[in-house]
């Protein structure tokens, strides 16, 4: 019989993340270097969840480093822009102010999907920068031409690796001062389903900033 609460809402998650370098020069190979500190523990793990990616996560005064490492997977990735249902991606939810109990999403708030292979983008990695529902306001706007992805694949799945400059996220420049994000994602895979960070797609973590656990930024 299905669980009516999930174990994984039952605590308030304060996932500790580590400072990074920047990305790294060069147009090939690896884009970034993150520490093995860097890797989240998933508390879909307690929901008895299947868990086919791990996901690392790091940051800095000018930007913030995320990587999706899927195994597992029996085809190579696949996705086109137009059509995130049916691409294989990375679906990211971001809060610069977090308090924990507010219910709508603020303007510190962000909405980002990344994929792999993008059939749009020449079978490159590809960003798209999506509305949140019901949002109190907007404000600056975040380029995916200056969000740089790389991806690296293998017989049995990839890797992502993301950096998201702090000039493409409103509210970035003062995260230092408050030493912890909002941070929500899911893993959707075309042929392993999908795996959230946390909560999964049935609760309202679209647009309830308050599901998302959060990050401790440390030094």
């Amino acid at each position: 019989m299905d669980l009516l609460v999930p174990p994984s809402l039952l605590f308030d998650y304060r996932l500790r993340i580590p400072q990074c370098s920047g990305p790294l020069s060069g147009t090939k190979g690896r884009l970034l270097k993150l520490p093995e500190s860097s890797q989240l523990f998933i508390p879909s793990r307690l929901n008895e969840q299947p868990v086919f990616a791990s996901v690392r996560a790091a940051w800095n005064t000018d930007g913030f480093a995320l990587s999706v490492n899927v195994s597992g997977k029996p085809a190579p990735p696949s996705g086109v822009s137009a059509d995130l249902v049916r691409s294989d991606c990375l679906l990211v939810w971001m809060d610069l102010r977090p308090a924990g109990n507010v219910h709508r999403a603020t303007e510190y708030c962000h909405h980002l999907v990344f994929l792999p292979v993008d059939e749009h983008q020449d079978g490159g990695p590809s960003v798209v920068v999506q509305p949140i529902a019901q949002q109190r306001a907007r404000r600056g706007e975040t380029d995916p031409g200056k969000i740089k992805c790389r991806t690296h694949t293998r017989n049995d799945g990839y890797e992502l690796e993301i950096w998201i400059p702090g000039s493409q996220l409103y509210g970035f420049r003062d995260i230092s001062e408050l030493g912890r994000i909002g941070f929500c994602c899911v893993v959707q895979d075309m042929d392993l389903g999908e795996q959230p960070l946390s909560l999964g797609r049935e609760f309202p973590i679209g647009f309830d900033p308050s599901t998302w656990p959060q990050l401790e930024l440390t030094s």
